[in-house]
């Protein structure tokens, strides 16, 4: 429930943003702020659990995240953006408390030759919940119309009183504390995190000087950097500190984290396979989410194997092999699927990227940590974990996506030739000129129109387009012309697009080589620890 409530809203952002009558930069807070604020309750709640019991956290977080859903869903029919806005942080504070201390719990209830296994279901269920979001968000707002797009929200409130009700079999755990929470920490930490995910939100990867220069990312860089040495200060006198800052002397507890950090930038190549799937198959758009749903059921089927073979052989191995299937996954989708265009070898890139999500999302970064503190700050570990994890699926959106708008700047040069040429040959003459009633503008009014254009409707745009801006003399000549061009107009398209993929997917490749590289130099055998 926890991981699939941030994709399940992607779908559904633009239908939401309309209802409210916000842009686009406004509508997309609805995700930005419940990633920032789940960022960020997950070291405090995971602290808390430490001091107060894992169990009374747990049904905590439950309770508050199944009223933060129930208030989202209201605000469908009752209140307006801020509204949502404030149910969206209330449901993130909630979802902070839930995932670190339910592979907590599970991973501790196991001795360490079995704990493996346990991770490795808990990883199942969470890489598949991770990859499903956006696919069943879709398919409640397909049942329940567009204007009820509450329920991909009120779906959540019957789970959680369900949950409630089976958490009472838990087992409390709870260990002297030190001392209170560590209030000044934890509000140090929170701004900390805040101010470095909104600055990486916003920073474009493919024109870092002109984004440092901005108001909305050199501030909060700044005040990020100014809260650190304040934070060690204070971390440093704090009788129980929420962060501990013994985790980044320890060797083998900071390649965990670099490891955590690299599987974050990596997870997002899969964000933009739908829209790769439907570029490469001629699929209409939003159909590309089924192919992902195919991902998840090897994740799915991948992550149980790979909590096995924790057991028998350890952490290492595991993510060397799952490294390795991702670099393997994403080398094919972007040298060989880009380029053949053929499903066997879009479902084969998949299958790859698919072992790979199952073989390093989870398990045995999880089976790392528990098995590398004290048993009593399992929670807190792995919420510092997460948090690395989470800035590197911060970075990762703008660093991925500039290697498709950087490719996207083609589009309107090499199919203006392209027009030019057809047109020339059809007896049209000069496209340009034929242009003329509307002035030098109308070349770029014409792929102005086009942002939201995807391979199978680019050519259906630019009929409608110039329609609209040629004169009825030249659309004789133009609109037959066009038509006879569609293949070549569609594989242009296609392919200019496939470019961006390439890299984006060669990228991919090379930082799972990176994560190969690190995992060779953890030490860590199973079922030691590291105090």
């Amino acid at each position: 429930m926890g991981a699939i409530d941030n994709g399940i809203v992607s779908p559904a952002r633009e239908i939401i943003q309309n209802s409210f009558n916000v842009s686009k930069s406004i509508g997309a807070w609805m995700i930005t702020i419940y990633t920032l604020v789940y960022a960020v309750s997950m070291p405090i709640s995971s602290k808390l659990s430490d001091i107060i019991g894992r169990k009374k956290m747990y049904m905590f977080g439950i309770i508050v995240f199944g009223i933060g859903s129930a208030l989202c869903g209201f605000s469908n029919f009752y209140g307006n953006f801020a509204f949502l806005l404030t149910a969206r942080v209330i449901q993130a504070i909630g979802a902070g408390g839930i995932l670190p201390i339910a592979t907590t719990v599970i991973g501790q209830s196991f001795p360490p030759e079995k704990r493996g296994t346990a991770l490795g279901m808990v990883g199942a269920v969470y890489g598949v919940a991770t990859i499903v979001g956006p696919t069943l968000g879709s398919t409640i707002i397909d049942l329940a119309g567009q204007n009820h797009w509450g329920f991909i929200f009120f779906i959540n409130v019957p789970i959680c009183i369900v949950t409630l009700f089976l958490s009472g079999v838990m087992e409390e755990s709870k260990r002297e504390a030190k001392s209170r929470l560590d209030i000044p920490g934890a509000l140090i930490l929170a701004a900390m995190i805040a101010s470095l995910l909104y600055a990486l939100t916003n920073i474009n990867f493919f024109s870092v000087i002109e984004s440092l220069q901005q108001q909305k990312v050199y501030p909060f860089l700044i005040t990020f950097v100014i809260l650190i040495p304040i934070f060690i200060i204070v971390e440093k006198r704090a009788a129980d500190p929420v962060l501990s800052m013994k985790y980044f002397k320890n060797r083998e507890i900071v390649t965990i984290f670099i490891i955590a950090f690299i599987v974050g930038i990596g997870m997002m190549g899969m964000v933009y396979m739908p829209q790769f799937a439907e570029n490469t198959l001629k699929l209409k758009s939003g159909s590309g989410g089924y192919l992902v749903t195919l991902l998840a059921v090897f994740s799915g089927a991948a992550s149980p194997l790979s909590g096995k073979l924790l057991d028998k052989k350890g952490a290492k191995l595991v993510l060397i092999i799952g490294f390795a299937c991702t670099a393997a996954g994403t080398l094919v989708l972007g040298l060989l699927a880009a380029k053949s265009l053929t499903l066997l070898s879009v479902l084969i890139g998949i299958a790859f990227m698919g072992v790979g999500v199952g073989f390093t999302m989870g398990p045995p970064l999880n089976y790392l940590i528990l098995g590398a503190v004290k048993e009593e700050e399992g929670a807190t570990a792995l919420a510092a974990m997460s948090l690395i994890r989470s800035i590197g699926v911060t970075i990762s959106p703008g660093f991925m996506i500039g290697f498709i708008v950087d490719a996207s700047k083609n589009i309107q040069p090499e199919l203006m030739h392209m027009l030019q040429s057809g047109f020339a040959k059809a007896g049209g003459g000069d496209m340009l000129a034929a242009m003329s009633s509307n002035g030098a503008n109308a070349s770029k009014n014409l792929f102005a129109s086009l942002q939201n254009a995807d391979v199978t409707t680019i050519v259906s745009q630019l009929t409608d387009i110039f329609k609209k801006i040629l004169p009825e003399e030249a659309q004789i000549y133009v609109l037959p012309a066009l038509n006879s061009m569609a293949s070549d107009i569609e594989n242009t398209f296609q392919h200019i697009l496939n470019r961006g993929y390439t890299h984006m997917f060669i990228a991919s490749a090379i930082i799972a080589a990176i994560g190969v590289v690190v995992s060779f130099t953890l030490k860590q055998k199973p079922g030691l620890k590291i105090n």
